[in-house]
């Protein structure tokens, strides 16, 4: 058997669907399903019945759960392990947004690299909550408060936001009839939301929504409408124009740096961990108010 199948079993048994596992596990539905048929083969019982609305666990595969979470756990605490006992070289992983990695934090581990010629870095540029338990990545950079218990957490910086137009759009479109340039319906997008509310004494009508920064900021330079975004991405594009700053703290966006215990005595990681916080103490203070 191979036992990285059973990382395979254990998220698909959590998500439900090929698709939902193949994002998850960064992989092609094929080969979620094809790890899956050799898990099956290799203990010899079907552990998934393959359903019209998705893949459902057969009362073989749920009576397994609990016996590959332990035996998942036990593998991952071994990698954890070696892996903090290794020199400064080898492959980090690491999971940061994609807007503020590419801008804020991808110059400082460049240099990292250029330094150190034995480390390798995969950037896990995706929106997501990553399992740091799980190895998914090796640490986080987060914009929203880590509540998983067990993890070290670091403060890294606040950043400010502000309530951007495309240039004359204000002057061009009545208040009245502005639109919302929104995110998707999570505890960012809500708060977003709700300052706007608050400063506009009105819910604005949203007819667009994303799950990422970038394209959100693509839609408002277009033309069309109003929306919320970092200063430190806006207040350097042209094609934009600050309608209201955030000058309270209502909505700003706190980044934290999150590692599993175990991993924090890596040397890589070590190294990566120092970066960031360095790359986050020169942020400009313009872009934190």
């Amino acid at each position: 058997m191979n036992w990285n199948d059973l990382r395979y079993f254990l998220i698909l048994a959590e998500e439900g669907s090929l698709s939902g596992a193949a994002r998850r596990l960064r992989k092609e539905h094929t080969t979620v399903a094809r790890r899956i048929e050799a898990l099956e083969d290799a203990v010899g019982t079907k552990l998934f019945d393959r359903l019209p609305r998705g893949w459902q666990l057969t009362i073989a595969g749920q009576n397994l759960v609990p016996v590959a979470e332990r035996v998942e756990a036990e593998a991952l605490g071994f990698e954890r392990q070696a892996k903090g006992d290794e020199a400064a070289h080898g492959v980090v992983r690491i999971s940061v947004p994609p807007v503020a990695g590419r801008v804020l934090f991808a110059p400082r581990l460049a240099q990292l690299l250029t330094a150190h010629k034995g480390l390798e870095f995969e950037i896990i540029g995706a929106s997501n909550v990553v399992n740091l338990a799980r190895r998914e990545a090796d640490l986080a950079v987060r914009m929203v408060t880590p509540r998983e218990p067990g993890l070290i957490t670091r403060k890294l910086v606040e950043l400010g936001v502000g309530l951007y137009a495309a240039r004359g759009y204000s002057a061009r479109v009545p208040e009245q009839d502005w639109e919302f340039c929104g995110y998707e319906d999570t505890s960012y997008g809500a708060a977003k939301k709700e300052w706007v509310r608050n400063i506009m004494g009105r819910e604005l009508p949203c007819r667009f929504r994303a799950d990422d920064t970038e394209s959100v900021r693509q839609f408002i330079a277009a033309g069309h409408g109003v929306g919320v975004l970092p200063r430190y991405l806006a207040d350097g594009d042209e094609r934009l124009e600050l309608i209201r700053a955030d000058t309270t703290g209502e909505s700003r966006e706190t980044a934290w740096l999150v590692v599993h215990p175990d991993m924090r005595r890596s040397p890589g990681v070590r190294l990566v961990m120092d970066a960031l916080i360095k790359a986050a103490d020169s942020i400009s203070a313009e872009f934190q108010v």
